[in-house]
């Protein structure tokens, strides 16, 4: 018989939603950061190349990602999961990943030539060869890294990230400039791992030695991060490497921008936050009232603040398009509607991800995930071969929204509430939403017609978004206030920008004595 926990301290607790708090918002400001260097320098190099150069990348990017998320360990989990940790669990960890791209590195390039003659392009192969050179080196990265995670350091972590990212835009761009082609994508990033590596060991200090002590605990846990990774990796690299067999280099390029640009509000707060999350739910993992609540707050707040954000952009997308973008992207803001839709859908799916870690249910995790994907990879090739790209998105937001579904089902059963707990607390937000796509598409109407340039796209974006955050915002506080004001998402949102507003008041100067 297991012994029973003993409860959690409420100043512990606390003390463990603060730092979660704190940690997020230091991830969420730097992963925001980050993306808005990604952001600006997508839509330099957009300008300076063309839709083939990033399908090139692109699915030279996916190819390798098939082999590196298959044989990917997720080593840091274990270190920020585990009870205690010392010097020998951490050289452990950073031997075996080592050992791990050192070998992937090599498996690229013996087979790079026989991966670029399946996507029927030879230009993959010399790509995927510095690719292979990326991943190796990724062997040498710091496990202080990890460290700094479990200790919540999000701070440091922030600054990585920030420092790296800059790195990286700046040669990146230098190089288009003057190059004019993908190879300056693919080196750019080369580089810039080559500043990373030094400065991630400066950040986190650690002199790392050579041991296989812990290796049977650690491979106990990649056995199923290897089925995991698997499904993960025909999940999320399905579309390019379907378009790219079917449709070729610029239609991969177009998604990629597309949903580059569209998934801009999910991938910059959603998943910057599942590790702070993570880290939380480690911390309450023997509380399963507690981590409940904690998951359903969680998920209400996050849905709130990001479904106005991905609707928008799908409701915009064409005056991004011109704006952003330019004549050599026409086209594309179908795609960027679709891809903003999928981005939520999805991130609110994998908002459940790591409650299957934290509570060692990783074989139902497997076997829910590896149905998923027997539904979404042929439905994704049925799309592309109807309707091309859209197809094969429209597809992916189908299945998206079911998948949803299933995953908050199957996390209620573990920890007690049903899908109608998760729904009562985002009704409100899909409402709001619903009007604010009303509102903008009847305003749209009305606008009077222009000669389809930047200077309309500007004028409508300048009209358009901001009516629709004025409806949205407004209907969401009075169905909340008509159903009487309840604790949730409003109330926490109200609640923080109060909090930020106080801060943000001028202090009178103490009186002089």
């Amino acid at each position: 018989m297991k012994p029973v926990p003993p409860a959690e301290d409420p100043t512990t607790a606390t003390n463990t939603r603060r730092l979660v708090v704190t940690g997020a918002a230091f991830m969420i400001v730097g992963r925001l950061a980050v993306r808005s260097i990604s952001v600006i320098s997508t839509l330099i190099l957009a300008r300076l190349l063309v839709p083939e150069d990033f399908g090139i990348v692109a699915l030279a990017a996916a190819i390798f990602a098939v082999v590196d998320l298959i044989s990917t360990t997720n080593f840091a989990l274990v270190v920020v999961r585990r009870a205690s940790v010392d010097r020998s669990f951490y050289d452990t960890a950073w031997t075996m990943n080592l050992l791990r791209c050192l070998l992937l590195g090599g498996l690229v390039v013996l087979t790079a030539e026989w991966q670029a003659g399946l996507m029927r392009e030879p230009r993959l192969t010399p790509v995927l060869m510095l690719i292979a050179l990326n991943v190796a080196l990724d062997g040498l990265a710091s496990i202080g890294l990890a460290r700094l995670q479990r200790e919540m350091r999000f701070d440091l972590l922030f600054r990585q990230q920030v420092i790296v990212k800059i790195a990286a835009f700046t040669i990146t761009i230098v190089l288009a400039y003057f190059w004019r082609s993908y190879w300056a994508l693919v080196l750019g990033h080369t580089l810039a791992k080559l500043i990373a590596i030094p400065y991630g060991y400066w950040l986190a200090p650690h002199r790392p030695r050579f041991s296989l002590r812990h290796w049977r605990e650690l491979l106990s846990f990649s056995k199923w991060s290897l089925l995991m990774n698997a499904c993960a990796v025909a999940d999320g690299q399905a579309p390019n490497l379907v378009l790219g067999r079917l449709l070729g280099m610029q239609s991969v390029g177009m998604y990629n921008i597309a949903y580059q640009v569209a998934a801009t509000p999910v991938t910059e707060i959603a998943v910057p936050v599942r590790g702070p999350i993570y880290a939380g739910y480690a911390r309450s993992m023997h509380d399963k009232a507690l981590l409940g609540r904690e998951f359903l707050n969680g998920f209400g707040f996050l849905f709130t603040v990001l479904l106005p954000l991905s609707v928008g952009i799908a409701l915009v997308a064409p005056e991004i398009e011109r704006i952003a973008l330019g004549p050599r992207w026409e086209g594309v803001a179908p795609l960027m509607t679709l891809c903003a839709l999928y981005a939520l859908v999805d991130a609110m799916a994998h908002f459940n991800f790591n409650m299957f870690t934290v509570l060692d249910q990783l074989r139902r995790f497997v076997a829910t995930y590896s149905i998923i994907v027997l539904v979404r990879v042929p439905a994704v090739v049925l799309g592309a071969m109807w309707a091309g790209a859209e197809g094969a998105l429209v597809a992916m937001l189908a299945t998206g929204v079911l998948n949803a579904a299933i995953w908050h089902h199957q996390v209620g059963r573990l920890l007690g509430h049903g899908l109608g707990d998760a729904l009562a607390q985002i009704w409100r937000g899909i409402l709001a939403a619903a009007a604010m796509a009303a509102a903008v598409l009847a305003l749209r109407g009305l606008l009077p017609p222009g000669a389809g340039d930047m200077l309309q796209a500007l004028r409508d974006l300048s009209i358009l978004a901001p009516a629709g955050a004025v409806v949205h915002v407004v209907t969401q506080l009075l169905l909340w206030q008509l159903c009487g004001r309840p604790a949730g998402p409003e109330r926490r949102l109200l609640s923080l920008a109060g909090r930020m507003l106080a801060r943000l008041r001028p202090r009178p100067f103490a009186a002089s004595r």
